[in-house]
């Protein structure tokens, strides 16, 4: 390329970047807006009105009076829709993606100094930081790429006009129908790509996406939102930091035992199955006077730990004395009453020294009508819980109905706590594939 030729490439006449001419340019083309025939409760994508009047459509990401709204759109339907505006946003787009790729490079150095003694996370951050720099180059030296399909749209609070938000299932088929580009998923009716995807037999409500590697990434994570994606990704490669138990007993699981997760909870199991079986007992010894002389009523209630709001401290000062910055409880219900067994499973992060973050809460019920007998009886045969039935027998406490649904709810607790170890692990692996993914929302 001779000098006229790349001093062309490298800048327009008017100072303005070439990738964002050619663009400009094409937008000048006439398009046809792609606002909804259908009411917005019809839609499986949320509805932002600006306080100007302009509509748009997407999934709500973030949304706080502090920081404002965070909305995922597709660029097509915005250069389409709002062209104007595509116009400038691309401009800025452009720009914020450069500053926020050099403040994360800086991050990613300091990432990689912190933990340079750990070769698995070594060879992760520098993976990232030789796949942002090259990126960062690109968009500096105002070289033509792709431009991913999704883009983030920021508005202040008061710019704002209505905000009308689906439920998540409507935000999960969105998902799905974009990721198997399904047709105009931002202006149909829910019924319309329902029917789609019915016509090509994807089963929505099944089936997972992520479409995080679809998205440019624009904005810049506050400094909790990156300690939180530092502790997610740390959990993923570093010895994970696992507690379980119930109310504010909390018991750390050895790391053979977290390793097995989430298939194997039988320790977790046989923690809930003493808890119940204790939680019974009690008030069946309740006025005993041999019990009572011998304390062990006392003992059994004294044992059942109130629920505090926080039931989570000593956990998380275990995990700063070994400066692990992120850690996974589960917790589940002892109470016996009703027909579902209840498990919560949090992840925490550490923000800076003293101040930890909840960053994700995952609750899950399983009746006990879902549970496979052929399980029940794999527990009432495991030999910790067989031992314990066996005292109680012999004391000739309980019925046998009383048993059998302390068996049945620990079953079924083990069903809630896979099923929430499921949910978990899968907003695990779409906030770790990049240290860059979309700004987590932290409350």
């Amino acid at each position: 390329m001779n000098s006229s030729s790349q001093s062309l490439a490298q800048h327009s006449i008017f100072g303005m970047p070439l990738t964002i001419l050619i663009v400009l340019a094409y937008l000048s083309c006439p398009l046809q807006a792609q606002l909804p025939s259908s009411s917005k409760k019809s839609l499986v994508v949320d509805e932002v009105i600006t306080s100007d009047g302009k509509r748009f459509y997407g999934i709500i990401l973030k949304n706080s009076n502090r920081d404002g709204l965070t909305m995922m759109v597709r660029r097509d339907w915005l250069e389409k829709t709002h062209p104007e505006f595509y116009r400038t946003h691309l401009t800025n787009e452009f720009e914020a993606e450069i500053q926020a790729m050099t403040k994360h490079l800086f991050r990613l150095e300091a990432w990689w100094k912190s933990r340079k003694d750990n070769p698995e996370l070594v060879t992760f951050v520098d993976r990232e930081m030789e796949r942002v720099e090259k990126q960062r180059d690109a968009r500096q030296k105002n070289q033509v790429t792709e431009l991913q399909p999704f883009t983030l749209l920021n508005f202040p609070t008061t710019e704002l006009r209505k905000i009308y938000q689906q439920t998540p299932d409507r935000h999960h088929m969105a998902g799905v129908a974009w990721k198997h580009d399904i047709d105009r998923v931002t202006s149909r009716s829910i019924k319309a790509i329902q029917r789609d995807l019915e016509s090509k037999n994807i089963d929505w409500k099944q089936e997972s996406f992520d479409l995080s590697d679809k998205l440019t990434i624009s904005q810049e994570q506050s400094e909790e939102q990156w300690r939180a994606r530092i502790a997610l990704i740390e959990y993923q490669l570093c010895q994970p930091l696992d507690f379980q138990g119930t109310g504010s007993l909390l018991v750390r699981i050895e790391p053979n035992q977290a390793n097995l997760m989430p298939g194997d909870i039988n320790a977790m199991m046989k923690q809930l199955m003493n808890a119940n079986m204790q939680s019974d007992l009690s008030s069946l010894m309740k006025g005993n006077p041999l019990f009572k002389e011998l304390g062990i009523g006392d003992k059994l209630k004294n044992n059942q730990p109130e629920q505090e709001s926080n039931w989570w401290q000593n956990a998380a000062k275990i995990a700063e004395s070994e400066q692990i910055n992120g850690f996974l409880t589960a917790r589940v219900s002892n109470q016996t009453t009703g027909n579902d067994a209840r498990v919560e499973l949090c992840f925490f992060a550490f923000i800076k020294p003293g101040i930890w973050k909840e960053i994700v809460k995952i609750e899950s019920r399983v009746s006990y009508n879902d549970v496979d007998a052929a399980e029940v009886d794999r527990i009432n045969n495991d030999p910790q819980i067989k031992g314990l039935l066996d005292i109680t027998r012999g004391l000739g406490l309980g019925s046998g109905d009383m048993i059998n649904k302390a068996l049945r709810h620990g079953a079924a607790t083990k069903l809630a706590l896979e099923e929430s170890k499921d949910k978990f692990y899968s907003f695990l692996d779409r906030h770790i594939k990049r240290s860059d993914s979309p700004p987590l929302e932290i409350k």
